[in-house]
């Protein structure tokens, strides 16, 4: 029986306005014009599904790529998907990098969940591949109040899909992995709470986000956080 529920941030329980895709379709249209929205969400979630893989060979051999490396890799994803020119990495950079201006909004249904959640008497904790920053998003937006755990990587040294981020929360939770389950979208989290023993519910963020084989199906997959309470009732 579960007993306890981690979530992911980013895509998860908070949304960036501007998104990444969105941002890298205003950017890049200077360079294409008939440039296709889809195809812009086709490219990050092949970004994405790079990023996850580099981190998990980074947690594996304990060697962090340079900042200007790893750019240059994001960027290649998508200059190859899009037809980018070379030229177009300087305007995509702070984009790339996360480094413009962006605010965070709950994603649909977040304050309510938690708290129907809560209700139930079920611990929950936050464990995601974030910077110590986002911790105020998450007190503004008053989401902070329901977690007795929130594990950031940037604090701990320890970074998804590394099952090692779900067990220390886990742990400050009083939980077992066992009784516990993560919410996340990337596919790279359903790699990381199986390592750790964990089922996942998955929400992917965009239709063009997919499984690879290797890592296998998620346990649950939902469209939208208020799913969630009514799958754990079952």
């Amino acid at each position: 029986m579960i007993e306890c529920v981690l979530f992911d941030i980013d895509n998860t329980l908070l949304m960036k306005r501007p998104s990444i895709p969105e941002k890298v379709y205003e950017t890049a249209r200077t360079f294409l014009p008939g440039l296709a929205f889809e195809d812009v969400e086709r490219a990050y979630a092949q970004s994405e599904l790079w990023q996850g893989e580099q981190i998990q060979r980074e947690n594996e051999t304990g060697v962090r790529m340079p900042d200007e490396e790893f750019l240059k890799n994001i960027f290649g994803v998508y200059r190859n998907a899009l037809g980018l020119p070379e030229k177009a990495l300087g305007e995509l950079r702070d984009v790339l990098m996360r480094n413009y201006f962006m605010e965070y909004e709950p994603a649909f249904g977040a304050m309510e969940t938690l708290e129907r959640l809560k209700s139930r008497g079920l611990k929950l904790g936050i464990v995601s591949n974030n910077t110590p920053e986002v911790r105020a998003h998450l007190a503004e937006l008053g989401l902070d109040k329901f977690f007795g755990s929130i594990v950031i990587s940037e604090e701990v040294g320890l970074y998804k899909p590394d099952p090692a981020i779900l067990e220390l929360a886990c742990e400050q939770l009083g939980a077992a992995p066992g009784d516990s389950v993560y919410v996340g979208d990337h596919p790279f989290d359903i790699l990381c709470a199986h390592a750790a023993g964990m089922p996942v519910i998955w929400m992917p963020v965009s239709q063009y986000m997919t499984v690879p084989g290797h890592i296998g199906p998620p346990e649950h997959t939902v469209g939208a956080l208020d799913e969630i309470v009514e799958l754990l009732d079952d």
